[in-house]
């Protein structure tokens, strides 16, 4: 498993081994594989589905789709399968989950070839559907460590025994089959073993690795527990452990995330992480998974969510290829996030190899929202308060004056003797010319001035006053207007 090592595509294919499963649930079950590039454009491929009979998928019990695709008539109505012959991947999704599914289902590819036989590979172990029957404990597929990292392997029993195991047994294979043999750790109580330990026997009886070294390696870790009423639980795959090396230069398999990137509290964000340097073909699956602080942090998201931290589950995905899109930001997200992708790779004819890398980091920057000005609220005790002070202004306004003064102005103009009024009858629109007597009568205007002792009297010019009339009123006859003005020197 060198930095070097260049595939090339032979035939491999991969399922999960196990799935939880609960009755009345739905489940999809995938499946992907891989071909020499050389019949690609020449065959047709095509996936079936079966049962498994006994251990391993070469012995089909039952038949759920054929060559075609077609859906047997016993799963017709709750089992839909999907092929995506370009990129190599299938599935069958099992609606209404029965208690007698609990049987093991098989991926089989089938290449044809003009001129040749059909070829056809399939999974070793295929998918086992397991429901909670008390029977078996529950672990996870596989896990990722760094060296040097304290890890928990999880193993899980039915709750209704929790807390009876009398004895719990944890060994190592290097099979994909959990077969008891002499690599093992017993414990009758909490102690720990050569760096392994109970994460709290016996309600937690969770493997606990104090400092995972390369050694530890593409080792699956079984668990095996006894319980009070004599009766043995344990897994059938257990948990396989890949420990990847730093990040080498040189290999052509690379992660890439930038910097850093900021982000608000209380909205979303997303980190961005590609990779590269491998080839499409040869790629039976892709983990993600994303720590925080370090490389040996805590998970912020992982493919088995038991494995977040607690403070980030639900609140985390992966979007894209390998982007963590995180909700409700908070102040304490503010940490540098690590992106780590796991390749499964076709290395031989139904051989895989897994590659681990993972980024540099990216530094989240959590900020605050920016400040928004509180909107004015006056509530009903407030308004009153300000109309009573209203009502005071007003009136203190109205003693001293200030809104009195137009009249007391008119007031003083009534009692002064040399204040003279005269009475104006509105009448229609006029224009007293300001013109000198000859300039009028050139312009053939007529303009009478009279004097009686201190009033004069000045006739209208008519000329400007005809123009202001309506034509159809001219032949009616004008009453000539007079304005009186006062002599200046009269009220001396």
């Amino acid at each position: 498993m060198g930095d070097g090592t260049c595939w090339a595509s032979d035939y491999c294919i991969h399922q999960p081994k196990t799935l939880y499963v609960k009755e009345g649930e739905s489940v999809t079950i995938p499946c992907s594989y891989t071909y020499p590039e050389y019949w690609k454009g020449r065959s047709r491929v095509t996936v079936t589905w079966g049962e498994r009979d006994g251990i391993f998928c070469n012995n089909i019990k039952k038949n759920i789709t054929d060559h075609s695709g077609n859906i047997t008539d016993e799963y017709k109505d709750r089992i839909s399968a999907v092929h995506h012959p370009d990129n190599r991947t299938a599935s069958i999704t099992i609606r209404g989950l029965k208690a007698a599914d609990g049987t093991t289902f098989c991926c089989r590819v089938i290449r044809f070839t003009a001129g040749s036989a059909p070829f056809t590979w399939y999974d070793v172990y295929g998918t086992s559907l397991v429901f909670p029957d008390g029977r078996s404990v529950t672990q996870v597929e596989e896990l990722i460590a760094v060296p040097g990292e304290e890890m928990i392997i999880p193993c899980h029993y039915t709750l209704e025994i929790l807390g009876e195991a009398l004895q719990v047994t944890w060994y190592r294979v290097n099979s994909d089959l959990c077969i008891l043999n002499d690599k093992r750790y017993t414990w009758t109580s909490a102690h720990t073993y050569n760096g392994f330990s109970l994460v709290n026997f016996p309600e937690d009886v969770s493997l606990r690795i104090h400092s995972v070294q390369k050694v530890n390696e593409s080792l699956r870790y079984c668990c095996w527990v006894d319980i009070s009423n004599r009766q043995i639980m344990q897994s059938r795959y257990g948990t396989e452990l890949t420990v990847p090396g730093p990040p080498s230069s040189s290999s052509p398999f690379s992660v890439t995330q930038p910097y850093t990137i900021t982000g608000r509290r209380g909205e979303s964000v997303i980190l961005t992480c590609s990779y590269s340097g491998y080839k499409e073909s040869d790629v039976l699956g892709v983990n993600i998974y994303w720590r925080l602080g370090n490389t040996t942090g805590p998970y912020v998201y992982h493919p088995y969510r038991e494995m977040v931290h607690p403070s980030y589950r639900g609140r985390t995905e992966v979007t894209g290829a390998a982007d963590l899109h995180i909700r409700g930001l908070q102040k304490s997200n503010d940490s540098t996030y690590y992106c780590f992708v796991m390749l499964r790779l076709c290395a031989g004819r139904f051989r895989y190899e897994k590659r681990i890398q993972y980024g540099k980091g990216t530094r989240l920057i959590v900020t605050d929202p920016p400040h928004l000005p509180q909107p004015v609220i006056i509530s009903i005790s407030s308004a009153a308060v300000l109309l009573v002070l209203l009502c005071v202004i007003l009136v203190i306004w109205r003693k001293t004056g200030v809104i009195c003064k137009k009249k007391d102005v008119l007031d003083e103009t009534s009692d002064n003797p040399d204040y003279v009024e005269f009475a104006v009858e509105e009448g229609p629109y006029s224009e007293i010319s300001t013109k000198n007597t000859e300039h009028n009568h050139a312009a053939e205007s007529k303009e009478e001035v009279k004097q009686n002792e201190d009033i004069h009297y000045s006739e209208l010019n008519k000329t400007k006053l005809m123009q202001r009339i309506p034509t159809s009123n001219q032949n009616e006859e004008i009453q000539p207007v007079y304005a009186a003005v006062a002599h200046p020197d009269s009220r001396k």
